[in-house]
């Protein structure tokens, strides 16, 4: 199992400034950091649920069956370069709507909020569906391995949320430049599409 490539794998699909993301840097806006720390347990609680279900479903299958792990696999390439190419093209339109104004909400209702986008977001489940089970050995442990990998997953992802939360608070003004935003649009959607080839082949 190697624990470092993965550990890089998950840094660079949590720095990808996607729906999680977004939401972060929302709360930060609207509810303050506090505010937003409640978004964030929403966001894990959801993550961590996926990961339950991947170890009882899919995980497990993908373990046993070679031709069920090429299909995720490939599923899972096929969607990577699909973001890859939806971050290009955003950056290309000028899409600057990374957050929206709101109202002040509950702390239940972030927490709320964070679990549903995160839940409901078809990128984290297919690619842990596509990444897991190749760091996993079949020949020891499985529990205790998805255990650790799964760990690693929230860890980091509630890391760079965080991240995300105080760069908002320290630097709000320059999260509003359209240039900012597309630029960072653009340079996910080549990783996206590098880390795509780099399963593929």
């Amino acid at each position: 199992m190697d624990i470092a490539a993965f550990f890089i794998a998950c840094v660079v699909f949590s720095l990808s400034p996607g729906s999680g993301a977004a939401v972060s840097v929302n709360n930060v806006l609207v509810n303050g950091f506090r505010g937003a720390s409640f978004g964030i347990l929403g966001l894990q609680a959801a993550l961590a649920l996926h990961l339950v279900l991947i170890y009882l479903g899919i995980g497990i299958l993908v373990s046993q069956s070679p031709t069920l792990y090429n299909i995720i696999k490939y599923v899972g390439v096929a969607y990577l370069a699909y973001l890859g190419v939806e971050k290009i093209i955003a950056s290309i339109k000028a899409d600057n709507s990374l957050f929206a104004e709101g109202t002040q909400q509950s702390k239940s209702s972030l927490v709320k909020q964070g679990f549903t986008v995160n839940l409901t977001n078809p990128k984290s489940i297919i690619f842990l569906s596509a990444f897991l089970p190749q760091f996993v050995d079949i020949h020891a442990d499985q529990a205790t391995q998805y255990l650790l990998l799964g760990a690693i997953v929230v860890l980091v992802d509630t890391a760079v949320m965080f991240i995300y939360s105080l760069g908002a608070n320290s630097f709000k003004r320059y999260l509003s430049d359209g240039k900012v935003i597309r630029t960072i649009n653009g340079i996910f959607g080549v990783i996206f599409i590098a880390i795509a080839a780099t399963i593929a082949f």
